[in-house]
């Protein structure tokens, strides 16, 4: 997987990839917890929204919120696993908010 902070694209995509297959996963293991819910279902929108290369629009770069969701409701606290899904949202969030 890409390193952080991402620099490029390809390491966009990359950890979007992984963490999205991520939160998936956390989603279907732990379905009476909606956080992973919604930030699987911002990150498959930030998919699309980048799809084919597509520039992603102001409004729909200011939807996304999966960076607060993590700080409101993921801990860290529970391993470092946690942590570098949290890690990664951060990095996704800001890359896609200011998506150069």
């Amino acid at each position: 997987m890409a390193t952080l902070p991402l620099t490029t694209r390809e390491d966009f995509f990359e950890v979007l990839d992984a963490t999205l297959a991520e939160a998936r996963q956390l989603a279907a293991k732990t379905p009476g917890f909606p956080p992973y819910q919604a930030i699987a279902e911002q990150l498959e929108a930030m998919q699309s929204f980048t799809a084919g290369g597509r520039t992603p629009t102001d409004r729909e770069r200011e939807s996304i919120n999966v960076g607060l969701i993590a700080v409101r409701e993921l801990d860290p606290q529970l391993g470092p696993e946690m942590a570098d899904f949290i890690e990664r949202l951060h990095e996704l969030n800001g890359y896609f908010r200011e998506w150069p």
